[in-house]
């Protein structure tokens, strides 16, 4: 839901307009308040938040990153809780096979027992390296419902 910024020296209505080197507003107080259907900020440059604490944003939708051939982003983020279980539940299924039901088919005695052992051990241990580090998805900074 992109929105296109119209130049102040394009916008038709009422505007205001202050230059200068440098803005500050200070609610001494409380808060900084606009109520509006947009709220803009548009850089050049870089911009920046910096709290002293935690920051929220309480959107319905939130979309990060740039609007690239006239598309918003579009890829949803993962619940990372959410993906560590489902992970959590593929790894625990695929190590029961590969303990239990691998070893009593064919699979170990089939035309090359040693290659189809070696096989077995290799994905096990591949499936309990993907096991440790599943906590790595979870970011410490960043948080969605």
């Amino acid at each position: 839901m992109a929105t296109d910024f119209i130049q102040e020296d394009l916008y038709i209505g009422k505007q205001i307009l202050i230059d200068s080197d440098r803005l500050v507003f200070n609610g001494r107080d409380d808060s900084i308040f606009s109520t509006s259907n947009l709220f803009l900020f548009k850089t050049e440059g870089e911009f920046h938040i910096n709290t002293k604490k935690d920051t929220f944003i309480n959107s319905p939708r939130i979309f990060i990153g740039p609007v690239e051939n006239g598309e918003d982003p579009n890829i949803p983020a993962v619940k990372s809780d959410t993906l560590k279980s489902l992970l959590t539940d593929l790894i625990f299924e695929l190590k029961v096979f590969f303990k239990t039901q691998y070893p009593n088919t064919s699979g170990l005695q089939g035309p090359n027992p040693a290659v189809n052992k070696g096989l077995a051990v290799s994905l096990l241990n591949g499936l309990e390296r993907v096991e440790s580090k599943l906590d790595t998805i979870k970011s410490n900074k960043v948080f969605i419902k």
